[in-house]
């Protein structure tokens, strides 16, 4: 028997974010792809903010709140980052699956650390794959749960920080990245 689905909605620096949450761990985090029409909906001046749950329908979860407070975490400056060492429970078929995938997943996840910034070629190298650049794009796009696969992290290996959701979400991205940058773990 599948548990019921508790779904929220966190405001957060980037925008609304939309968790689908299972008894079991998070199933989905989805951006606001507002952001295209209102450039408003990011803080863009890096100010200090807070992240809140707007709302939530389902049954909450204990394991929606560790990803509640991981996010909230993630948004943090200075010292409170620190807490933040483990993943929240995730119950999500792609990142488990035992394929290239879902090895890309886990490997971004654990192993590219707040702040720092990893190339598609580091990453298939990372996954004991060197040619497969552009399977490790593919697994970025299939990512289910941004932020906690923190595939804004991935870069072209000339530097350039590259596409974020197909393109749509690349204020995001640098948004992400530059927040990660002076506001160092």
């Amino acid at each position: 028997m599948k548990s019921a689905l508790c779904v929220s909605f966190l405001q957060t620096p980037i925008g609304k974010i939309k968790v689908v949450q299972s008894c079991l761990g998070v199933k989905e985090i989805i951006l606001d792809r507002d952001y295209n029409v209102f450039d408003g909906i990011i803080n863009f001046k890096n100010d200090d903010f807070d992240v809140s749950v707007l709302s939530y329908n389902g049954p909450w979860h204990e394991s929606t709140d560790g990803t509640v407070d991981w996010i909230k975490l993630f948004f943090a400056k200075g010292d409170k980052r620190k807490t933040m060492s483990r993943l929240p429970k995730i119950d999500n078929e792609i990142y488990s699956k035992d394929n290239f995938t879902g090895k890309v997943l886990r490997t971004l996840a654990t192993d590219v650390t707040h702040g720092k910034t990893v190339s598609y070629a580091q990453l298939a190298e990372m996954c004991e794959s060197p040619k497969a650049c552009r399977a490790v794009g593919q697994a970025m796009r299939a990512n289910p749960i941004p932020l906690i696969v923190p595939c804004h992290r991935v870069i072209a290996s000339n530097g350039t920080a590259g596409h974020y959701m197909s393109g749509k979400g690349d204020n995001i991205k640098k948004w992400l990245l530059d927040f990660e940058q002076k506001f160092p773990a």
